[in-house]
């Protein structure tokens, strides 16, 4: 029942993205912050990304928005995401109805809090979300429930943020949590928690990406991470298993850019009016 529609993917790392964070190749995502039009996604499979999340935690994006968002990701041929606000069974079932093939859920501090996670992203029997019908994810292909949900499942990926001291104390529970797909990272959060804020090359750190790693690796899980810039420190990481990276976000990468072209024509400037 699979159609060219939800098959169509033309990313660096062939399949869907559930199977690839289960391989061996490295997955790059671009976080949407400000972006609202559905020429962006299309832009990030252009530059070589495999996957946008549209965040909904740290934006004003509406559920609508980031869900024509994923459905452009899926047109374009690479993954969308959304990263929600909260907990919230409610919204994490409806971001996964409206075209994200995958959820990520913030400041997961132990498995309790994991099993609530899959319970509202997975059909029964591994969790308790309510069956809607054919959506972009499935092709909108007319199936029995039963291949509906087949299908659905296969494509949805879990993935929960470890951003707290005690999360990672508990990391070891949380990766074990069946139906868990990915733990991502998030640095900022997480030093700030540890009173060495944006210290990424604190040994400190250094000791929790190791013992979250070890978790992943453990229990079969993928290992992501999210706000590193230095590629030195993502290879020292790629070293303990990562296969996820959120490269940076839209509007991150824009100021940069644009601040690094206008600092080159200032010197443009320059150097003419010194002639």
């Amino acid at each position: 029942m699979e159609s060219a529609f939800s098959l169509g993917y033309r990313g660096w790392v062939p399949g869907a993205l559930r199977d690839a964070l289960r391989g061996d190749r490295l997955v790059l995502c671009l976080a949407l912050l400000n972006a609202r039009t559905p020429d962006v996604p299309a832009v990030a499979a252009a530059c070589g990304y495999d996957a946008v999340y549209v965040d909904l935690e740290h934006t004003s994006c509406s559920l609508e928005t980031a869900g024509m968002l994923c459905v452009a990701a899926l047109g374009a041929g690479i993954s969308g995401l959304v990263r929600v606000p909260s907990h919230d069974p409610t919204v994490i079932a409806r971001v996964l109805d409206a075209g994200a093939v995958g959820v990520i859920v913030p400041h997961v501090n132990s498995a309790q809090e994991a099993r609530a996670v899959v319970d509202a992203a997975r059909f029964p029997p591994v969790g308790h979300r309510s069956i809607s019908g054919p959506n972009a994810v499935s092709g909108y292909v007319p199936c029995p429930a039963s291949e509906l949900t087949e299908t659905l499942e296969r494509h949805t990926v879990v993935a929960v943020m470890i951003e707290t001291p005690d999360a990672v104390a508990a990391s070891d529970e949380i990766a074990a949590v069946d139906g868990v797909d990915m733990v991502l990272l998030g640095p900022s959060d997480l030093t700030a928690e540890m009173g060495i804020h944006g210290q990424y090359e604190n040994e400190h750190f250094h000791r929790a990406v190791d013992s979250v790693a070890a978790a992943c690796r453990a229990h079969g899980v993928a290992l992501g991470v999210a706000g590193i810039k230095s590629v030195d420190l993502l290879e020292r990481f790629a070293g303990l298993g990562l296969r996820f990276i959120s490269a940076g976000t839209d509007v991150g990468m824009m100021i940069e850019a644009a601040t690094a072209r206008a600092h080159a024509l200032r010197d443009l400037e320059r150097r003419a009016a010194s002639r």
